[in-house]
């Protein structure tokens, strides 16, 4: 799964760039996906708090733990929570150059969901 935002991952001095710049707004893209991997469902939206880890040593290699925010308020939450594999992408708001997409999204890789919540609020789901 990639999404077409090959050319700027690709731009060393754009990148650059976007990393220098002090207002990014940063998003979350999580992609549902079944065994054989094809994607079912995805949310998206504002990143709110969160981290992913990495460790050589251990057997899980990655974890991420992600609190976001998203306008969508037709999640299938069985869905969801029955599916367990997702292919993560972070995105940081391109405010640099108009030749690129509003939003370069950066592949993070996939993960297995071991837990999952959600909250419906004046601010969003």
């Amino acid at each position: 799964m990639v999404l077409d935002n090959t050319w700027a991952l690709l731009d060393k001095d754009f990148l650059l760039n976007l990393d220098a710049y002090r207002n990014k707004k940063l998003y979350a893209k999580v992609v549902s996906l079944n065994w054989d991997e094809e994607p079912i469902a995805e949310i998206t939206g504002n990143i709110l708090q969160g981290s992913i880890n990495v460790d050589g040593s251990s057997i899980v290699r990655h974890t991420c733990n992600l609190t976001f925010v998203t306008n969508t308020v037709q999640i299938d939450e069985v869905s969801w929570s029955l599916r367990s594999k997702f292919y993560l992408y972070v995105g940081v708001e391109n405010a640099i150059d108009p030749k690129y997409d509003n939003i370069i999204w950066f592949p993070e890789g996939m993960y297995i969901l071991t837990s999952y919540s959600s909250t419906l609020n004046a601010q969003g789901y």
